[in-house]
């Protein structure tokens, strides 16, 4: 990837417009994926973001061998997940899951 926003994304909260009801969370079950071997530069502080259902939280998500650099004024790369306990293998270059 080179200078990719939003490189790694599940995002269950998505409101394109600010035009959604977010009291009722989503539900579609997230299960069995895989991030693996990614590499590069994002144009983003947050290089992974798994936002998933509270109603339904993601299970089995994977994340191996991440390693994306965000060289921004935003600070060091991070990652930003809730509603799920990623397995997490090999290089994690942001923190925060």
């Amino acid at each position: 990837m080179n200078n990719v926003q939003n490189p790694v994304t599940v995002d269950q909260e998505y409101c394109p417009w600010n035009q959604c009801s977010l009291k009722a969370p989503s539900k579609v079950k997230i299960s069995d994926v895989s991030f693996k071997n990614i590499r590069g530069t994002s144009a983003t502080p947050v290089v992974v973001k798994l936002a998933c259902s509270s109603g339904i939280p993601c299970k089995k998500v994977e994340l191996a061998d991440i390693n994306l650099v965000y060289s921004g004024s935003e600070g060091p790369a991070k990652s930003q997940c809730s509603n799920v306990k990623p397995i997490i293998s090999g290089i994690m270059s942001a923190s925060g899951c």
